[in-house]
């Protein structure tokens, strides 16, 4: 049986989010869901819908944020790729039993998250997510 369920969203970092919302959904239609900010996580974020899954476009807001080196390091671009989980803590002892650490944290209420290292996925950040309660 496959770890995840689905692509639940890729993560697009960026500097400006009024622009990347604008180039979104005018060049492409995608409707815009969700905005908003997290504070934990320092950044701000919009959802654009494509089908049943998300294009999360992250501001980050101050150094504390991860998103804030990528910008240095690489620029505006894909940061993440999230697949949806049944069970994350499942997912996580399935990946521990083959030497694959993640970090686990909450995030907005209502799911929890975790990253797995880019040295186990090609360079790729991969985050997987479970929904404890219905979106």
């Amino acid at each position: 049986m496959a770890l995840a369920k689905k692509i639940d969203h890729v993560t697009v970092v960026v500097k400006d989010m009024e622009a990347a919302v604008t180039t979104f959904r005018n060049n492409f239609s995608f409707p815009v869901g969700l905005t908003g900010a997290s504070p934990e996580l320092n950044m701000r974020f919009t959802c654009l819908h494509i089908g049943d899954a998300l294009l999360e476009i992250l501001q980050p807001t101050n150094e504390k944020n991860a998103g804030m080196q990528f910008l240095s390091d690489r620029g505006e671009g894909m940061y993440a790729l999230s697949l949806e989980v049944e069970s994350l803590d499942d997912a996580v002892a399935q990946l521990a039993k083959m030497g694959i650490s993640t970090r686990v944290q909450s995030f907005r209420e209502g799911s929890r998250l975790c990253f797995i290292s880019p040295e186990h996925t090609h360079g790729v950040v991969l985050q997987l997510i479970e929904y404890t309660r219905p979106r």
